[in-house]
């Protein structure tokens, strides 16, 4: 199931570096990160994403403007932070 997500949700992250900070997020969706150094920023963006999933599980899932995140959800529950990290990258086998 996690290969499938894998191949099947779009990551459409977007990476940029402003100002000497690092900056990565979604277009479209409530979560980023921010440091000085790229690791970091992602690191703190799979932080993100699991404070996200935490809260889709508990409440956002109702709300319209997030039911359809289902399947990101799984995908960030079934992924280890390397997993993650590889798929925001874009550099899964």
């Amino acid at each position: 199931m996690r290969r499938y997500l894998e191949l099947t949700v779009v990551a459409n992250v977007q990476v940029v570096n402003e100002d000497g900070a690092w900056a990565v997020f979604m277009p479209g969706q409530p979560f980023a990160a921010e440091a000085t150094e790229l690791g970091e920023a992602l690191a703190d963006f799979v932080d993100a994403l699991r404070d996200y999933a935490e809260d889709w599980e508990d409440h956002l899932h109702a709300a319209p403007n997030h039911r359809e995140n289902w399947a990101l959800v799984q995908l960030i529950d079934l992924c280890t932070d390397q997993q993650l990290a590889a798929w925001l990258t874009g550099s899964v086998a």
